[in-house]
């Protein structure tokens, strides 16, 4: 009996394994294919796969960090000013982060994951240090959770900087957002009408001033008027893309409301 639980854990730990290296090679994969795709260039993943323990179980993981890819034909293409792409891979799954660099370090029995962030990220500017710090708990990563959205009393209606009232949305905010970099270290004034739970629209008016609709329906994103759009939902928050060129941060509470 001893050594088929011996055999059954080895299984379970030779399938987890192949899930992690199936999750690693995807991303290196995409980044091969961005890189050739843009003028035939030659991709490089130099040393950005590194084996860590994340999660304090004595097992290694994986952390992907773009910073260390090359691109022969786009010197710039996996870096913005806001960092690089951080993939955390615990078992098959991925966790990512822009981020301007990283470091585990110990805390008693935890595993603390610290990234460099983005300025704006911490209610600052985006050339200010801003650190995030995350730890693996019941088989996701905690941190500190976002802010709500500004409630619209903290802003009268008529305000010239907040060209929405609560007159025709359920709630007026401000989203971060950027342009031509995900630094989203901007505030763009937004109206929130929300439908049944997990149902809203947002109309926001983007930092150079054209007004863009975001439409969420259960957790998915669409954008009238644009099929260039990209999304992910990391904790709380969608980042969402339009054209490679607009950049918004939405929490999940101006969807829900709360």
């Amino acid at each position: 009996m001893r050594h088929l639980f011996s055999a059954i854990a080895a299984l379970v730990l030779t399938a987890a394994q192949a899930g992690a290296q199936t999750a690693v090679d995807d991303i290196l994969a995409g980044a091969r294919a961005d890189c050739e795709s843009f003028e035939g260039g030659v991709f490089d993943p130099g040393n950005a796969v590194n084996a860590v323990d994340l999660t304090g179980d004595g097992a290694l993981d994986s952390l992907v960090d773009e910073g260390a890819f090359s691109c022969t034909s786009a010197a710039s293409l996996y870096c913005g000013s806001g960092g690089c792409m951080l993939h955390a891979v615990v078992g098959d799954g991925v966790t990512s982060w822009q981020a301007t660099g990283w470091q585990v370090i110990d805390w008693g029995q935890a595993r603390i994951l610290l990234i460099g962030r983005d300025g704006g990220w911490c209610g600052g500017i985006g050339a200010e240090a801003c650190f995030e710090a995350l730890n693996w708990s019941d088989g996701r990563f905690l941190t500190v959770m976002s802010a709500a959205p500004v409630p619209a009393a903290d802003a009268p209606a008529d305000d010239a900087t907040r060209p929405y009232s609560t007159d025709d949305f359920d709630a007026t905010t401000y989203l971060p957002c950027s342009l031509n970099e995900p630094t989203q270290d901007q505030s763009c004034p937004a109206g929130v009408l929300r439908g049944a739970p997990g149902v809203a629209t947002i109309r926001i008016t983007a930092p150079d001033g054209a007004e863009r609709v975001l439409e969420f329906v259960d957790g998915a994103i669409t954008a009238p008027g644009t099929d260039d759009l990209t999304w992910a939902k990391d904790g709380d928050n969608w980042y969402v893309g339009i054209g490679g060129r607009e950049y918004y941060i939405v929490p999940e509470a101006a969807v829900f409301g709360g």
